[in-house]
């Protein structure tokens, strides 16, 4: 039996087995979970490529997964290492969440948060600590920034910082506040339009849905795990550049028509539709376009087993 025939089959197996086990209530798992576990892809990729017969590769590759799914609580940040429910079907992670419930519930509230416009700021950066949830960005306010959330999952920390007429403003969880057992986590961001955006965002297992057609972005870095983004990108600038990171992502970008727009793949073992677009070299796909379009879109997408697709409206 060869390596290579057996090497995603085990993958898709033990990640299968790890969602049964959490079915049957034997310990939790869940998408955002299998963000922790994307590093495993890379150790069984670089077995994959040993100086060594197939046999002794396929038996490392059994006691990696092996090792995964008996240690797998030590890996996720949402419990403790030894999470399995005992005979009255408690866990001590129930036992803890039982403790701090009284104190947890007077702290982990819906938050509004803002930051006031500055005329004398022509540019924004916005750097935002996604971890999991739902995080929506779309429409405009008379501030800055407004941030909304509502859900248990923790309070949000915003700074800023001024430089040059650039502010930064930076969103992520407060350390040490996030809750073992999260039931919502629903974000919502407007950008002021008089602005232009820089955009950096850390993504874990969420679902991001980015309607950018009334913001002026000038670039977009996106670092996601096992995520869903689902993004639309407007023409009013002449020149925006987008580069993603992902793994086992579901990333859908939508682009107007009379932009002129270039992809750069760097990508294995992904399912892609590129609308439009002529392959011109190795990873790289244009609009017919793209040469004398009034505007410019650059994407860099740099993803392993997922699926992309780029549409144009």
């Amino acid at each position: 039996m060869k390596y290579r025939h057996v090497f995603w089959a085990f993958i898709l197996i033990a990640i299968g087995v790890l969602f049964i086990l959490n079915n049957f209530g034997i310990f939790e798992f869940g998408w955002r979970a299998l963000w922790s576990l994307w590093p495993l892809i890379l150790i069984l990729w670089g077995i994959s490529i040993l100086p060594i017969k197939d046999g002794i590769k396929i038996v490392a590759l059994v006691a990696v997964l092996a090792f995964t799914i008996i240690f797998f609580n030590r890996i996720s940040e949402r419990s403790s290492w030894w999470h399995f429910h005992n005979f009255h079907g408690y866990t001590n992670q129930d036992w803890e969440d039982s403790n701090n419930e009284s104190d947890e519930s007077d702290t982990f509230k819906n938050q509004d948060l803002n930051v006031p416009f500055d005329s004398l700021v022509t540019k924004g950066t916005l750097q935002l600590d996604a971890a999991a949830g739902n995080f929506n960005v779309q429409g405009v306010t008379s501030d800055m920034l407004a941030f909304s959330k509502t859900g248990d999952i923790g309070n949000y920390s915003l700074t800023t910082n001024d430089e040059n007429g650039r502010k930064k403003i930076t969103l992520s969880l407060e350390k040490g506040r996030i809750r073992h057992s999260m039931d919502e986590n629903q974000v919502n961001i407007k950008l002021n339009e008089k602005l232009s955006w820089n955009l950096g965002l850390e993504i874990g297992a969420a679902e991001i849905t980015m309607d950018l057609r009334d913001y002026k972005i000038d670039t977009a870095n996106v670092n996601a795990g096992a995520s869903s983004i689902d993004i639309k990108i407007g023409d009013k600038n002449p020149l925006t550049v987008m580069t993603f990171n992902a793994g086992a992502s579901s990333i859908q970008v939508d682009i107007p028509k009379e932009s002129g727009c270039q992809i750069k793949s760097e990508s294995f073992m992904i399912s892609k539709e590129f609308d439009g677009f002529t392959k011109k070299g190795d990873g790289i796909y244009q609009t017919s376009n793209f040469s004398h379009g009034k505007n410019k879109i650059y994407l860099t997408i740099k993803t392993a087993i997922s699926k992309i697709e780029i549409n144009r409206y």
